[in-house]
């Protein structure tokens, strides 16, 4: 049934014109912010730490712009299915695919991460069509019952999806193949991170990245895939982070994430995230001390 329903969205939005799509996508942006409470206040209180001069009418006025991003990308994603290669590409333009080409030439397997910024899973759609295996790492999508539905879908556009509970291991196996594995950064969301300072303030940032890179050797690259304009799209590839060049994998965690901290700065109004990224985190001097009656015990 999830099959069925799934399948009827994406050739519903696929028959769409472009431009009606985009409207009313842009149309529900109120809908999204005033029906969706959680929502707006998480998006709300990121921006607060992100932009901590900036007025509540300002940090109001991105959050809409963040939630008119999403519906857009909603829109484009269910029409992904649908479209042919060509169409596809023709609406990407591409800054560092030689980035790409040189660490898949090292045979040691690609680590590529992104944030939530644009359409990601477009850009995940276009590296597939390049002709390259991808694996993706990816919890809940859409909802629990839509998931699998999800997950067939993007199987048949050559994206292999990996779900948190799998663990490393599939994705070590993808690296020695010489494969590209995708994790999203933005958002310690599996609860397996390294704290260090994101935009100023403490948080828990994923360490997958770094623990693949220093047991393999393989590159990493941050990027990602802003809209330009209805339609289009720029994909971003940064130069890659060599684990080779770091001491430790804590320190190479740090650069993926100044660098994803910018390209989030960068594109604040396209940044889909909507649960808080700045949680309460254990005291620290507390820890030993429960260590302690942990032993005691």
């Amino acid at each position: 049934m999830s099959r069925r329903l799934y399948g009827w969205l994406t050739a519903v939005m696929a028959s769409v014109p472009l431009s009606l799509g985009y409207l009313l996508a842009d149309a529900l942006t109120e809908v999204h912010y005033r029906l969706f409470p959680a929502r707006r206040h998480a998006a709300l209180a990121n921006l607060a730490v992100i932009l901590p001069r900036a007025s509540r009418r300002e940090r109001v006025a991105i959050a809409r712009d963040m939630m008119r991003s999403h519906n857009r990308m909603m829109f484009e994603f269910f029409r992904l299915p649908h479209l042919g290669r060509s169409e596809l590409l023709e609406a990407v333009d591409v800054a560092g695919r030689e980035h790409l080409e040189q660490a898949v030439a090292r045979r040691r397997g690609v680590i590529i991460t992104c944030t939530h910024v644009g359409n990601w899973e477009l850009a995940a759609v276009v590296l597939a069509q390049w002709g390259y295996v991808l694996h993706a790492v990816a919890g809940v999508q859409l909802a629990r019952w839509l998931t699998p539905a999800v997950r067939e879908t993007k199987s048949e556009l050559a994206i292999h999806t990996v779900a948190p509970e799998d663990g490393f291991r599939k994705l070590l196996r993808a690296l020695e193949h010489n494969d590209l594995v995708a994790l999203m950064v933005d958002g310690d969301q599996f609860s397996h991170g390294t704290r260090l300072d994101l935009f100023g303030r403490e948080t828990s940032f994923p360490a997958g990245p770094a623990v693949l890179a220093q047991r393999t050797g393989a590159l990493i690259l941050c990027g990602y895939c802003e809209r330009v304009r209805p339609g289009r799209f720029r994909i971003v590839i940064e130069p890659p982070l060599d684990p080779a060049a770091f001491p430790d994998s804590t320190s190479l965690i740090a650069a993926v994430a100044r660098t994803s901290e910018r390209h989030i700065r960068e594109h604040l109004g396209q940044w889909c995230i909507f649960r808080p990224l700045w949680e309460v985190l254990p005291d620290r001097a507390a820890e030993p001390a429960a260590a302690e009656r942990s032993v005691e015990a």
